[in-house]
């Protein structure tokens, strides 16, 4: 379209087409700071530079059954047992000089998500494969961090002393404990 000065118009449509790509670079912009954001949040929180209260409803004092579940698994924060969900126990089977039991993450969950072993009996615990939140589990208090993205794993661990030791996702969002008696 042209104007009476001979001047050519742009139409509104021509308009529309121009700005699409300014769109789509602020779109790619947002999404690429969504996820270095996301991801340094992470870091930080497996870093252990941001404190557990500031992630674990229940240690803040929040009702865990209010709270909604992990994005990636459903599961909740730890109750006030320090497990999640429902306590589920099994107890490790002593033969000779060690102690043995299976933890199954088939339902993105542990199962069982409290482990009841003797003290003074050396462990062998061995969890199932899993991937996503739980595709790690570790425990600071016992030292063990094992990656079970590729199958099942053994943690080993030595004679304990009666106690309740805490085990959890990478993420810290799917949590077990170990109860030694």
């Amino acid at each position: 379209m042209i104007n009476d000065k001979g001047v050519r118009l742009m139409s509104q449509t021509s308009t529309a087409s121009q700005n699409r790509p300014v769109r789509f670079v602020i779109v790619g912009v947002l999404a690429v700071a969504a996820f270095f954001g996301a991801y340094r949040f992470a870091e930080a929180r497996n870093s252990g530079s941001l404190s557990a209260a500031q992630f674990a409803p229940a240690a803040a004092g929040i009702d865990a059954a209010a709270t909604p579940g992990c994005a990636c698994c459903g599961s909740t924060a730890p109750t006030e047992n320090g497990i999640t969900g429902e306590p589920v126990e099994g107890a490790a089977t002593v033969a000779g000089d060690i102690q043995t039991i299976d933890v199954d993450l088939s339902q993105g969950y542990y199962q069982p998500n409290v482990i009841l072993l003797t003290a003074g009996v050396p462990a062998r615990i061995t969890f199932g494969a899993s991937s996503g939140c739980t595709a790690q589990v570790m425990s600071e208090e016992l030292g063990f961090s094992e990656d079970l993205s590729a199958g099942p794993r053994t943690v080993e661990l030595p004679a304990l002393e009666p106690g309740e030791y805490p085990f959890y996702c990478g993420m810290r969002m799917v949590f077990g404990k170990i109860v030694v008696r």
